[in-house]
């Protein structure tokens, strides 16, 4: 960062129409920090008043550049992480002001123009994407796609699985020639869609490319940047077998779900409160053997050969038959008490395991896994929950009956074991049975063609349920195996995807979306459909740079109490979250103002059984689907013949589309949007690449 010898003047440089101002006023101590961060968000404020956008980049990146290149970095860290997330939400759209000897930030206002909202948001998340593409890993893996190499007798790269949009243009009008609207089934000689799963070691038969590589490759077109994700994930890539070289239509990915959406949560029954209510209404006996499963099932899942030992703990076999009150407090201080042991020895080799492959781990791993301090803990305060709803519901009859359940439904101690209990529920099925449609999109020439829809529908495929199924069937639930001492197998049955739009208003590719499931070979009468299930709040971490977080990470590990957020598997959900959020609240400033990035998400939801609320609450032992499962790739094709009776062939009676798809061309130099355009590269195709997304929403 750059130093000046002058003063640092308290000028106003935004407009007082602005009136959402908050203080920032980072904690930073020394006064010589204090006027380092002064100068550098003076810097920043001359930026924020840039109206065009580009120029404000260009302006922030540089500010970043210098900052990230001083020596000795590490002894001021606190000053470059305010730095960092400053600059983070300047060029983001945050204006900054400096007034009072202080620092003044305001959020940017939304639009009621839909257009110029989805303008707003898609150039906030250029800043990101771009820094990633402009770096020289990067840059180095697209000059390798797009380098020509000899397979099979020809020369290929990534663009031999782009498709030449005249081509594809030419054909397409010829269907369409003389007819109000072309027969389905023609159509599909042109565009013939596929499904490939991504397996790590597989490549593709016509480039000999790594199908991981093409994947990430056309990833790196989407609209924000591309970060890996913990968890069960499944790429897919869809292509398109009317061409020779079977070029790729869309690609997408599934990822383990997000424990909490309060909107999905609401609509799939989840939510603790709604769920009782609803038993207001009327408890079965079905509901009360439910209920006793889930403790009797819970204590069984629970190692506790430590615990009961009597130079250790309380806790004997007849304390579990008939728990008591005394301890029931004893398990919560236990818990407590672990861990506060595992934030003070979580940077200890032992606490840092690695989880990625479990799959050779014996039982003795899985108890030695089980007695480290953070699973201790959550053993000792499943135990505590599970023991308490035991004791509980005891006293609301015993034997428990339906009618004696209901009449406790208004005891606020039974309230709240059955809230835990659900949320056990919920816990037991979040990352098995249902997943994140993280990644959903089509490639252009085929984005014009409502590609994004069919990638989207076919991803109801029960090719996708029992592609799942065969990946995961005999994966170890890390969690479970944790807290049970022993390998812990839970059956991957997909019931449920979710999903949220790029942007915060419809259209986008999910609107409308339902297949008949008479048209695949299921029941007449019913559909897969795609529901609007409500809108995100706009809180996250998307406008934070990577550099940002780890700056935060660093910051907290360095200061009085040591790192709280550690990145071990079983610590908590979202460590990027959880990282930048104790970050910001460590330098004094307003966490939960400086999350809400301003950008909220419409949540979609496609159940894929009848009994999907049923088996996620385990209510019910097996789903019951509504496309067969029989012939996976048959249902397959037969998606695709309704996506394009439904959406293909009205699409082709537009007049602009071909026009639009042929504009795609091959031909060098290369100008086709399917192409990764590097930000600073000297090419016209960047303003070709914003366009292609325009008017349909093609990212999760």
């Amino acid at each position: 960062m750059e130093q000046h010898d002058r003063d640092v003047p308290p000028v106003e440089t935004v407009s007082d129409q602005i009136t959402n101002w908050t203080s920032y006023t980072p904690a930073l101590g020394a006064a010589s920090d204090s006027l380092t961060f002064l100068r550098f968000a003076n810097d920043l404020a001359d930026a924020s008043v840039l109206t065009s956008l580009s120029d404000r980049v260009t302006s922030v990146e540089s500010l970043r550049h210098t900052l990230l290149q001083r020596e000795n970095a590490t002894a001021q860290t606190g000053v470059r992480c305010a730095c960092l997330v400053l600059a983070d939400l300047v060029a983001q759209g945050w204006a900054c002001r400096l007034r009072h000897g202080g620092v003044e930030i305001a959020s940017p206002s939304t639009s009621s123009d839909a257009g110029t909202e989805r303008d707003r948001v898609r150039a906030q998340l250029h800043v990101e994407r771009n820094r990633q593409l402009d770096t020289p890993s990067v840059r180095s893996f697209v000059a390798r796609m797009e380098r020509r190499r000899f397979h099979k007798g020809r020369w290929v790269s990534i663009f031999s699985l782009m498709r030449e949009g005249a081509d594809l243009a030419e054909q397409l009008a010829k269907a369409t020639k003389g007819v109000p609207e072309p027969l389905p089934a023609q159509l599909l000689h042109i565009v013939t869609p596929y499904l490939e799963i991504v397996r790590p070691d597989d490549t593709c038969e016509f480039t000999g490319l790594a199908l991981t590589d093409i994947w990430r490759y056309f990833r790196h077109t989407w609209a924000t940047a591309y970060r890996s994700v913990p968890g069960r994930s499944l790429m897919i890539l869809v292509r398109d077998a009317a061409h020779p070289t079977h070029p790729v239509v869309g690609i997408a990915a599934l990822a383990s779900s997000a424990v909490q959406i309060s909107v999905r949560d609401e609509w799939l029954g989840w939510a603790p409160e709604s769920y009782i209510d609803s038993l207001s209404s009327g408890v079965s006996d079905r509901h009360v053997e439910w209920l006793l499963r889930l403790i009797s099932d819970g204590l069984g899942e629970i190692y506790q050969d430590d615990f009961l030992d009597s130079t250790i703990s309380p806790l004997t076999r007849k304390g579990i038959a008939a728990p008591t009150e005394p301890l029931i407090k004893w398990l919560d201080g236990y818990a407590e008490t672990q861990r506060h042991d595992h934030q003070r020895l979580a940077d200890g080799e032992g606490h840092k395991r690695a989880v990625a492959d479990v799959s050779a781990w014996d039982e003795e791993t899985w108890s030695e896994q089980a007695e480290t301090p953070l699973f201790r803990s959550k053993r000792a305060e499943t135990l505590a929950m599970l023991l308490r709803a035991r004791l509980t519901l005891r006293r609301a009859g015993t034997p428990l009956r339906a009618e004696r359940l209901q009449d406790a439904l208004h005891d606020p101690a039974v309230r709240n074991v059955l809230k835990a209990l659900v949320r056990r529920a919920k816990s037991e099925r979040v990352g098995i049975a249902m997943a994140d449609i993280s990644v959903c999109g089509a490639i252009p020439p085929y984005t014009h063609l409502l590609g994004g829809k069919l990638v989207a529908m076919l991803l109801t495929s029960p090719e996708l349920v029992l592609a799942y199924r065969d990946r995961y069937e005999n994966s170890h639930s890390v969690i479970a195996s944790s807290l049970a001492g022993r390998a812990i197998v839970r059956a991957p049955h997909l019931v449920f995807l979710g999903t949220t739009s790029l942007y915060g208003a419809e259209p986008t590719q999910y609107t409308r979306l339902s297949i008949p499931c008479g048209s695949i070979g299921g029941r007449l009468g019913e559909s897969l459909r795609y529901a609007l299930l409500g809108r995100t709040e706009g809180y996250g971490t998307l406008q934070f740079s990577s550099e940002t977080a780890d700056c935060l990470g660093t910051y907290l590990s360095q200061t009085e109490g040591g790192q709280r957020v550690h990145s071990i598997f079983g610590e908590g959900v979202s460590p990027r979250l959880r990282k930048i959020r104790d970050g910001l609240a460590r330098l004094g400033l307003p966490a939960e103002k400086l999350l809400l990035h301003g950008s909220p998400r419409l949540v979609y939801g496609v159940a894929l059984a009848r009994n999907f609320r049923e088996y996620l609450l385990g209510l019910q032992s097996e789903p019951d689907y509504f496309a067969p499962l029989p012939d996976p790739k048959e249902t397959t094709k037969r998606i695709a013949l309704w996506w394009a009776q439904r959406w293909l062939a009205p699409r082709l009676t537009k007049p602009h589309v071909l026009q639009s798809v042929a504009a795609h061309r091959m031909a060098y130099p290369v100008r086709h949007g399917a192409r990764v355009v590097l930000p600073s590269a000297e090419d016209s195709q960047a303003a070709l690449f914003d366009d292609v997304f325009r008017g349909e929403d093609s990212s999760s």
